[in-house]
């Protein structure tokens, strides 16, 4: 095509002076060598901290994709309903919304609580119930005032001032309904209505978070019990399309042990990575490797090769479909197909048919399970494989050593159990502790257990979310908190001494340590610091310092937890320290300015967790205001705790005065706590299991589908900052996660990893998916097609078919820099069927631009006709991206390409020069990108590049992730504009060429 009389291209009128192709200069020196900084790494510990993103809502005016002004109730390209925050979590190291240009802002420590729904329902709940507990705990205390003042009169001179108003030194005679009783039955009232309202508040909080923030899950589903055989994506996207426009279908197979040794490859890579570094280094500074390390090294490449073998004794088996992942365009499509899909756990596992309805269901004869899967962030994509029994076996051995746990835990709290006795002057003695240090140790042990449990649930246990972990992870520290702290403190301390003032006092300090010593324990972040300013240091590699720098750990059942077990031990011993509710309530409020510092500016990057942990705290609370109702009943009818004597008979619900020696005022008392316990153990009984099992009886015929709120009109295809459900393995070693499918043809805007590297180069997430040649050099491209998994994206229904997309209003076009976006050269796969005549796909190379998005007419500069302008190119774009992908592959050999002209008669086009970009005009006239220069040309640049043949296998080398082979202490790197170089640790120099083999 001629480009006479065209005059400049798109988006550079004003700048025709510019437009020239500046050829690429290999005689100039490759970036200089740097070795690893700790500047970098903090520079990617302040990128990885949390931080939000302006979004358009479905309410008001916005800017749209492309530039397009959206309007009111008719914002096509919004991002949120009108009941959002109008932000959203930006991705790990994003800096701009790639739509709107927005940039990314960190946010504020003070900010309102809404702003949290941004992190996903279950970290918002938490903090939403650290809220509600220091409003309703607070007023329990301040109902309790009465009582404090009453109990302060009997209170001896010698008690000390944290002691003031509990029951030490109070008598029988001093125990009355007016002063202790009546204060604690409306605290146990209180309590009780508020744990029976928390279900709703629960309900109505989870679905303002659900509209307030789209995600994966609100538009997915997952498919298990699939046909073994059918692998295909195509097949699901068939049977799913009929609810509405699919988006993207994701197989995961059952291949978890292959996916784990791979992994664990990849993890010894950067092992030997690090100590080559390291070799080389002290031999570029004139130092002899020692014999240690030469064995290290020798020890790991060993390790490797068995790998290498283990991996290949892996690929015979044959590999079946477990779980399917559909993502629909439209929120009211997934609710449709979750709806008519719903079956029974009789229909799935004897693969029959109940009801007529239930054939939407059924695929090849086999009854499906759909049912809306947890975020993509969550999915354990390498335990899919495993089974009932793995499950139930693993949870029987973690909870037998966390019950041997606790065993231990009583055998030494017993040791250091408090008994006293009266000297003649009347004074108590403690005779076998002082009151601390039962304290001391249970304030360790309690944080020992997070960090325990947590080791132990991930060696015996299998789950397949992060929630479920967490779960799992919640409950065993629930139990043992819960009893350590409270429970088994009681029972070992001696009948007569727990109304001293060393076992209260020990109590009292039990629970202002949680208040606060605790979080500053947590502020002061002691491990993170060792970790950045000693071992950080002596890290040789860039990537390895910089796993340092995530930031801390944590777990969300770790504070939920935590959380509980303030709330369980106040209302323990409330009844003989009134006090301690103040304590309780303090803490929780100190807890949530902590945490929320902590997750803002400290803590690693959570997943996006659901409700589950926030459904089994309630639960939780629920047995701690009825554990508070049977303890209130033991004190008053133990009162005041002096002879053993006259111990009552005392079970789960009542208490006989066996001896005779209750006051009237006693037996009022004891007999309110009677009546109390039984109606709160009810209530308590039908929310923690009846309804429970009314619902599972009920699943056995049909699954019950819960819709939370209206369905949003928001579209998939709209949002920005959300992943697909690519199936892969998280390692914590590794900054990314690594990809357990081929990935080359998924836009990169979907995958759930950096989208730069750690040199600030534009990452290709290619590098990071399994199934290579680097990974699996002993299986050629086609036979790995068996062993992994599959995502595939799918254009929209009604481009394809033709149909024409509504008129827009043009807004101002975004600056220069805001439209040009680097990406790597992906093809994005379409359907392969054609709907209406359309054509199957496209592919870009180089950067991902507005109009190449598929979905909204918003996001379609020209609608119908840009399609058709996209089909024409859509050959010589796939071509471009393969030419790429060889082009990667063979690095080191000049040479010169003379590239034709588009349109040229039979011309086949090469790949672009790095930095560089084809773009359509209105009119359908290719145009070209230099963003190395930000100036546009008509003509096409020519490439020149460096290219060797590959040799993999040789001894002493090692293969980069893009087929390179190395020799030992080299590696490479690209520079700014893209181009590769060679990093030499052995003599710290860079070259633009490899070294020679």
């Amino acid at each position: 095509m001629s480009t006479e009389g065209l005059g400049p291209p798109p988006e550079d009128q004003e700048r025709s002076s510019e437009i020239s192709f500046v050829p690429v200069d290999t005689s100039a020196p490759p970036p200089s060598y740097e070795p690893p900084s700790i500047a970098k790494a903090w520079k990617f510990y302040h990128e990885n901290l949390p931080k939000r993103i302006k979004v358009s809502k479905s309410s008001g005016p916005g800017v749209g994709y492309g530039g397009m002004l959206q309007m009111g109730a008719g914002n096509q390209s919004a991002q949120q309903s009108s009941k959002g925050t109008g932000y959203r979590l930006a991705r790990p190291g994003e800096i701009q919304d790639p739509v709107s240009g927005e940039p990314a802002r960190p946010y504020e420590i003070c900010g309102s609580y809404k702003e949290l729904d941004e992190f996903g329902i279950g970290i918002s709940l938490y903090f939403r119930q650290l809220l509600l507990l220091f409003v309703v705990v607070g007023g329990c205390a301040c109902v309790n005032l009465n009582t404090i003042a009453t109990n302060s009169e009997f209170n001896p001179e010698n008690t000390t001032s944290t002691l003031v108003g509990s029951v030490y030194g109070l008598g029988r005679d001093n125990l009355t309904f007016a002063n202790q009783g009546q204060a604690d039955i409306i605290t146990c009232l209180v309590l009780g209505a508020f744990v029976f309202a928390l279900k709703y508040f629960e309900s109505k909080n989870i679905e303002q978070i659900d509209l307030a923030q789209q995600t994966p899950q609100d538009y997915a589903v997952r498919v298990t019990r699939v046909p073994e055989h059918m692998k295909n994506p195509d097949s699901y996207y068939h049977f799913f399309k009929k609810w509405g426009d699919v988006v993207f279908v994701s197989v995961a197979l059952d291949n978890g042990p292959l996916l784990k040794k791979l992994a664990d490859s990849r993890e010894l890579d950067e092992e030997i990575a690090a100590v080559e570094a390291t070799n080389a280094s002290m031999v570029a500074a004139g130092k002899e490797v020692g014999e240690a390390s030469k064995k290290k090294l020798g020890e790991m490449n060993n390790k490797k090769a068995e790998l290498t073998l283990e991996v290949q004794s892996l690929t015979k088996p044959t590999y079946h479909a477990k779980a399917v992942y559909v993502i629909f365009n439209k929120e009211s499509d997934q609710r449709a197909c979750l709806r008519d899909c719903a079956t029974g756990i009789l229909e799935e596992q004897f693969n029959m048919q109940c009801f007529s309805m239930n054939d939407n269901s059924t695929m090849e004869g086999q009854v499906l399970r759909v049912d809306e899967p947890v975020e993509p962030s969550e999915v354990i994509y390498e335990n899919l494989h495993l089974s009932f029994v793995d499950y139930w076996g693993g949870l029987f051995k973690s909870y037998a050593i966390t019950a041997g746990i606790l065993g231990v835990s009583f055998a030494i709290l017993n040791a250091l159990s408090v008994s006293v006795s009266d000297n003649e002057d009347g004074t108590e003695v403690a005779e076998s502790s002082t009151g601390y240090a039962s304290a001391i140790f249970v304030s360790l042990l309690n944080g020992m257990l997070p960090w325990t449990l947590k080791k132990l649930t991930l060696m015996m246990e299998v789950h397949v979310d992060e929630g479920d972990v967490q779960t799992s992870i919640l409950r065993k520290l629930m139990i043992a908190r819960c009893l350590n702290t409270a429970v088994l403190m009681y029972v070992v301390t001696d009948f007569d001494a727990q109304f001293s003032s060393a076992n209260l006092s020990q109590v009292q300090s039990i629970l202002i340590a949680d208040c606060f010593t605790t979080p500053v324990i947590r502020c002061l972040n002691i491990y993170e610091h060792v970790m950045h300013y000693v071992v950080a240091p002596t890290k040789p590699t860039q990537s390895q310092m910089n796993v340092l720098f995530q930031g801390a750990y944590w777990n969300l059942a770790e504070r939920y937890t935590d959380m509980i077990k303030t709330l369980f031990v106040g209302l323990f011993y409330s009844t003989i320290i009134p006090s301690s509710l103040f304590i309780t309530s303090a803490a929780m409020l100190v807890t949530y300015i902590v945490d929320r510092y902590c997750l803002l500016r400290m803590w690693s990057r959570p997943p996006m967790y659901d409700e589950s942990l926030a459904t089994a705290s309630r639960k939780m609370m629920v047995v701690s205001v009825w554990v508070h109702v049977v303890m209130a009943r033991v004190f008053f009818s133990n009162w005041p705790y002096r002879n053993p004597a006259e111990k009552p008979d005392c079970n789960l619900f009542t208490c006989t005065d066996t001896a005779n020696v209750w006051t009237d005022e006693q037996k009022r008392i004891v007999g309110v706590y009677e009546g109390v316990g039984i109606m709160i153990f009810v209530f308590g009984f039908w929310i923690l299991f009846f309804r429970k099992i009314t619902s599972a009886c009920k699943s056995l015929c049909c699954q019950s589908v819960d819709e939370v709120g209206k369905a949003s009109n928001v579209e998939y295809r709209n949002l920005t900052g959300v992943s697909a459900y690519v199936p892969n393995l998280k390692r914590d070693s590794l900054i990314n996660p690594l990809f357990a499918c081929d990935v080359s043809m998924v836009n990169p805007i979907y995958l759930p990893c950096r989208k730069v590297t750690l040199d600030g180069q534009t990452l290709d997430p290619s590098s990071l998916s399994l199934n290579s040649d680097q990974d699996m050099p002993l299986a050629d491209a086609g036979q790995r097609v068996n062993f992994f998994g599959s995502c595939k994206y799918y254009a929209q229904q009604s481009v394809l078919s033709g149909q024409q997309q509504p008129q827009q209003v043009q807004a101002a076009p975004l600056p220069q820099q805001q439209m040009m976006r680097p990406a790597q050269p992906v093809a994005v796969q379409m359907s392969p069927t054609n709907h209406g005549g359309g054509t199957g796909g496209s592919g870009v190379g180089g950067f991902f631009t507005p109009g190449q998005q598929g979905g909204n007419p918003y996001r379609q500069q020209q609608g119908h006709m840009q399609m058709q302008q996209v089909q024409q190119v859509q050959q010589v774009q796939v071509q471009q991206v393969q030419v790429q992908q060889v082009q990667v592959q063979m690095p080191g050999v000049a040479v010169a390409m003379a590239v034709p002209q588009a349109g040229a008669a039979g011309g086949q086009f090469q790949p672009l020069p790095a930095g560089w970009e084809m773009k359509m005009t209105a009119q359908g006239q290719p145009y070209y990108v230099n963003h190395n220069t930000q100036t546009t040309q008509w003509t096409r640049p020519v490439y020149r590049a460096a290219a060797a043949p590959q040799r993999p296998g040789m001894a002493g080398m090692r293969q980069q992730s893009q087929g390179i082979v190395l020799p030992r202490g080299w590696e490479l790197k690209r520079a700014p504009d893209g181009r590769p170089y060679y990093v030499d640790h052995n003599t710290g120099t860079t070259h633009w060429t490899p070294p020679q083999l």
